[in-house]
C-alpha cells in the first residue's frame, strides 16, 4: 500500500486553485508543505495549512525552511475547525488522523483528499544536530512529493 491513499479520483494532473495542508499540530510538516508550495506556485495557487490542534511555532521548521530561502517566521498555527475559508479543490493530510477529520470536515463538498502519512521529524532524536537532519529529510521528502504530485 502506498503512503499516498487519494481518497477521492479527480484528475490529479490539473492544478487546484486552492489548497490545504493539515498535520496533527501544525508546527512542522504542514507549514513546511505550505511555504514550499507557495515557493513553486507564487499567487497563482491559495495555499494553507492548519492542525487538529494548534501547536507552536518550531524554530528547528523555521531554521530549514530558511535554507531553502523560505521564511516561515511569521507562521500562526490554525486548527482545522478555525480555517474559515472551507472552500477547498485539495486537502493533502499528513496524519491518518488528520485524513479521518479532513474527509468528515469536507464530505459534503468537492474537495479532493488526500493522506500522505509522513513520520513526525522531531520524534525519536535527541541531538540537536540529529533532528536538523530529520528535519532536513522531511522538507526534501515534502518537497519531492509535492514536485511529482503537481509535476512541477
Amino acid at each position: 500500500m502506498s503512503n499516498t491513499e487519494p481518497m477521492n479520483t479527480a484528475d490529479s494532473s490539473q492544478m487546484p486553485t486552492s489548497v490545504l495542508f493539515v498535520c496533527y499540530l501544525n508546527s512542522i510538516r504542514s507549514p513546511m508543505a505550505e511555504g514550499l508550495l507557495k515557493s513553486m506556485v507564487g499567487d497563482t495557487v491559495f495555499v494553507q495549512s492548519c492542525g487538529l490542534q494548534a501547536g507552536e511555532l518550531d524554530q528547528l521548521m523555521v531554521a530549514v525552511m530558511s535554507e531553502k530561502n523560505i521564511d516561515m517566521s511569521g507562521h500562526k498555527a490554525r486548527t482545522l475547525s478555525a480555517i474559515e475559508d472551507g472552500s477547498y479543490d485539495l486537502v493533502i493530510a499528513f496524519t491518518k488522523d488528520a485524513g479521518r477529520a479532513a474527509k468528515a470536515v469536507f464530505a459534503e463538498q468537492d474537495t479532493v483528499v488526500e493522506t500522505w502519512v509522513l513520520p513526525d521529524p522531531s520524534a525519536g532524536a535527541l541531538d540537536v544536530r540529529a533532528m536538523m537532519n530529520n528535519y532536513r529529510s522531511m522538507r526534501t521528502l515534502i518537497e519531492n512529493r509535492l514536485k511529482a504530485r503537481f509535476k512541477s
